[in-house]
């Protein structure tokens, strides 16, 4: 399972875990809210980020594609054919392996890349080859049938959400993770107007961008500022408002594994697999061929995937930063085959250039805009400067912030460091991140944006302090800004994740009690009832957390509820074995053969 993983892995690169917000089973938190005086009127439109939305391959009779076994084959999440990669690279990479020479294997990457993205194809003006079925349900979640709505709970959790509002009040709008970012801002200008509005009867609505559903805000604002009026609660989750430099280093041919040996060679199969033995030895298994072989060919795989499934997707365009795009486009777009897209894409890099304007004119019709961001770890290992840019491994924290200013990962701003004051100059206000990392002010919204340190993107769904949170922000009315309750909802905070948690609780809970002696009880009680006590707080101590965590799973090891899956001392010894072996065979071609 672990290869198969890797292959698909090193097929689509990134994009796999640039889907922001992977697809889980979390768990909503409970809709008892620390507040009250909620909003239950209002309508609240969730624009979800990438992957939180399947699309379906049809075929010539618009039915919906199937492959041998009866599944439907779905754009997204995206079908890969391994076995075309396979097909067009094997013989390739066996003889370059033999020669010690690129015989023809760069080549076959590139196509087999093409091949195996056989979901995607699109011609140069980012139409697809074969049509695709996008749901978009033209109705409140309340109306979706019981497993429709699981369904979309397993990407957003929003059943809290529905026990506040009612689930009448929640639409949710489906879009195209590889569309075209203006024609799906256009999709929601009509979501509004001739579904959510007409159906609840209501004069305004709520919209929570949620990701990559920043870059649909993005446009949405800049095509249309006759709505601004139509909006009473923009609530930004982690939004990639200026990308993320996942796909900026896609687009210039940046990759840490072309650039850095010791990312190549070192640490990045092991941070992919998990620090186990198996990454160390595949680490070992590229050094098969000549590095500058398979540097070539990783370098034809990336421009493979860039060409299938970037180049002519005006919604991942959307996703390479403001600082990457002069050279991604001179490289990618500065030709006539690809002007219907560089016209698109230019009007939404000018769509962005504008939208602190936008956002502000929004504001002043009285639309109140609020942002959750999560900082304090690197990028994922695929991006040049990934242990150095401040993020939360899919976007870079400056981008989901609204440009905030960020330190290093592993510094700070310095001792001398004093608020730039952008957009916020006001005395009263220490904005300043209590571990000095984060200057808020030069940032959108510095008194509406709360920042959760060391929060993957990818798991925030089960964060429930931040989900709580969210539910908060879009629904109360007492929230106006980061000051409004400060002693439950700081404006920092730290991550969480409590997927494991519920699942050991409910372990528990159908447990047959009596099959176990009352020491045995007493103790899984105690950690039970410390973590029952740590999901009350929303200020959160991370560190506590995990330890009560793994006490708990300690506790339901010792009565036999949970298998012990601590390495064992082979594990452990395999696992240094490999690396050591790793490390003397990075010694012995780098600095013996090349000798």
């Amino acid at each position: 399972m672990k290869m198969k993983r890797l292959v698909s892995f090193l097929l689509v690169l990134s994009l796999l875990l640039s889907a922001f917000i992977i697809p889980t089973s979390a768990k909503s938190p409970s809709a008892a809210g620390y507040l009250t005086d909620y909003d239950t009127e209002t309508p609240i439109i969730i624009v979800h980020g990438m992957s939180q939305n399947d699309t379906y391959l049809l075929n010539e009779d618009g039915s919906r594609m199937t492959d041998d076994s009866g599944d439907y084959i779905t754009g997204w999440p995206l079908e890969l054919d391994i076995g075309a990669l396979i097909k067009e690279a094997l013989v390739p990479l066996i003889t370059s392996a033999l020669t010690r020479t690129d015989a023809g294997l760069s080549e076959a990457m590139r196509k087999g890349a093409y091949e195996a993205l056989f979901a995607l194809h699109k011609d140069n003006e980012g139409n697809y080859l074969t049509p695709v079925e996008v749901p978009c349900y033209e109705y409140p979640m309340s109306e979706m049938t019981d497993e429709l709505k699981e369904f979309y709970y397993n990407f957003i959790p929003l059943q809290g959400l529905g026990e506040i509002v009612g689930e009448e009040n929640i639409y949710y709008f489906g879009y195209d993770s590889f569309g075209d970012v203006i024609g799906e801002a256009k999709k929601l200008h009509h979501y509004i107007h001739d579904v959510v509005l007409p159906q609840t009867g209501a004069d305004q609505v709520r919209i929570c961008p949620i990701s990559l559903g920043g870059t649909i805000a993005v446009t949405y604002l800049e095509m249309y500022p006759e709505d601004y009026e139509l909006i009473k609660r923009m609530v930004f989750v982690i939004p990639a408002i200026d990308g993320s430099d996942i796909i900026g280093d896609l687009l210039t041919n940046n990759v840490s594994i072309l650039e850095d040996n010791e990312m190549l060679y070192g640490d990045f199969l092991p941070s992919l697999l998990g620090d186990g033995a198996l990454g160390y030895f595949l680490n070992i298994c590229l050094r098969i061929l000549p590095s500058d072989v398979l540097k070539s060919a990783l370098s034809s795989l990336v421009d493979g995937v860039v060409e299938t499934a970037i180049l002519p997707t005006t919604i991942m365009w959307a996703l390479c930063p403001t600082d990457y795009y002069e050279e991604a486009r001179a490289k990618w777009l500065d030709n006539e085959e690809y002007s219907a897209i560089a016209e698109k894409v230019d009007y939404y890099m000018n769509a962005r250039a504008n939208f602190g304007e936008n956002l502000y004119e929004m504001m002043n019709t009285g639309t109140k805009v609020f942002d959750i961001c999560c900082y304090g770890g690197g990028m994922f290992p695929l991006c040049k400067d990934y242990n150095k840019t401040n993020g939360d491994g899919i976007v870079h924290a400056n981008s989901a912030s609204m440009w905030a200013t960020f330190a290093n990962v592993g510094e700070t701003l310095g001792d001398d460091y004093v608020a730039a004051g952008t957009y916020c100059n006001n005395p009263a206000h220490d904005h300043i991140s209590p571990d000095n990392t984060v200057d808020p002010t030069t940032g959108l919204l510095p008194c509406t944006t709360w920042y959760i340190k060391n929060q993957d993107h990818e798991k925030l769904p089960h964060n429930d302090v931040a989900l709580q949170m969210a539910f908060e922000i879009m629904t109360n009315e007492k929230i106006v800004d980061v000051y409004s309750f400060p002693e439950i909802y700081p404006q920092y905070n730290e991550g969480r994740l409590t997927n494991t948690v519920n699942e050991y609780l409910e372990i528990w809970e159908n447990a047959d009690k009596d099959a176990y002696a009352p020491e045995q009880i007493e103790y899984v009680e105690y950690a039970v009832s410390e973590i029952e006590r740590m999901l009350d707080e929303t200020i959160v101590d991370n560190a506590r957390w995990k330890a009560a965590e793994e006490e708990l799973r300690l506790a339901l090891v010792s009565v036999g509820l949970v298998e012990d899956t601590t390495p064992t001392t082979l594990d452990n010894t395999l696992t240094s074995f490999t690396k050591i072996l790793n490390e003397f065979s990075n010694f012995f071609f780098d600095y013996v053969i090349r000798a």
